[in-house]
């Protein structure tokens, strides 16, 4: 029971920690619809969900190995170590992120502005971060190669799988990096169009972009400030202008009951 529990927590954090990176991903490509391409680090929300999800798979990870341990086959198969290995690599890769990448990107500079070592803190460990992930998640539930497959053979495919995710980052940031007015076209337009509608999950781009001005805090402009001013003004006149007229009718009201009470004195008096 206590092993099937550590597995489901091993599931767990696994899917808590793939769900967070294609999000994040997804936000990304959505952006490239965009002329200027600014792509921002992840939220602090995103890098902590990661960061316990990371921990989790550790603590899960080495319950389930104290547990096998025990039993007669042999722990460590090829397969494993090599998973070791790059869950190891994963983490440095990790520490790599928020100790430059992520303030990299938080300097707010478009894709287009980057520098050659914006290229390489940015796309590399990018690039190892999906790859890595995405590849350990399969080693979990890979059972046919835990003793069909040599070590070598697991870290050849990581290495693989990252050429192609490299050119892969390295070819959509290319794309965001190329400034496209809303007249030009071309194939890298229709490109950033059809990576941003996969981003956006098909949303429609001017309800995606409806939802964002909605979002986002209106911003007074000086005619509008200019605006307010003159109907706050005219607020004033408007309540002197009634104060005034108020007044004169309180006063001629006063005038008449005092009129109407003089004759009446009068009266009293010739009776009297």
């Amino acid at each position: 029971m206590l092993y099937l529990m550590l597995v489901f927590g091993h599931v767990l954090a696994t899917s808590m920690a793939l769900g967070a990176i294609v999000a994040t991903d997804l936000r990304m490509l959505s952006k490239l619809a965009h002329d200027r391409v600014r792509i921002p680090p992840p939220n602090e929300f995103v890098a902590r969900l990661v960061t316990i999800a990371l921990v989790l798979l550790y603590v899960t990870g080495a319950g389930m190995l104290l547990i096998k341990s025990q039993q007669p086959e042999p722990l460590l198969n090829p397969k494993l170590q090599g998973k070791l290995l790059l869950v190891l690599l994963l983490t440095i890769n990790a520490l790599i992120l928020h100790r430059w990448t992520f303030p990299r990107l938080a300097r707010g500079r478009s894709v287009g502005r980057w520098r050659l070592a914006d290229w390489v803190v940015v796309v590399m460990p990018v690039a190892l971060s999906n790859c890595l992930w995405m590849f350990c998640a399969f080693l979990g539930i890979a059972r046919p190669w835990n003793e069909s497959m040599a070590m070598r053979d697991v870290l050849e495919i990581a290495a693989t799988l990252y050429a192609v995710a490299l050119v892969g980052v390295v070819c959509v940031l290319a794309a965001a990096s190329r400034p496209q007015t809303d007249e030009a076209a071309g194939p890298v337009k229709h490109l950033k169009r059809a990576l941003a509608s996969i981003g956006r999950l098909g949303q429609n781009g001017h309800a995606a972009a409806l939802a964002a001005a909605a979002k986002r805090p209106r911003r007074r402009t000086s005619r509008s400030a200019r605006t307010d001013g003159a109907d706050s003004v005219f607020a004033k006149r408007r309540g002197e202008a009634l104060d005034s007229m108020f007044a004169r009718r309180r006063g001629a009201a006063s005038g008449a009951r005092a009129e109407r009470i003089e004759p009446t004195a009068a009266g009293a008096l010739r009776r009297a």
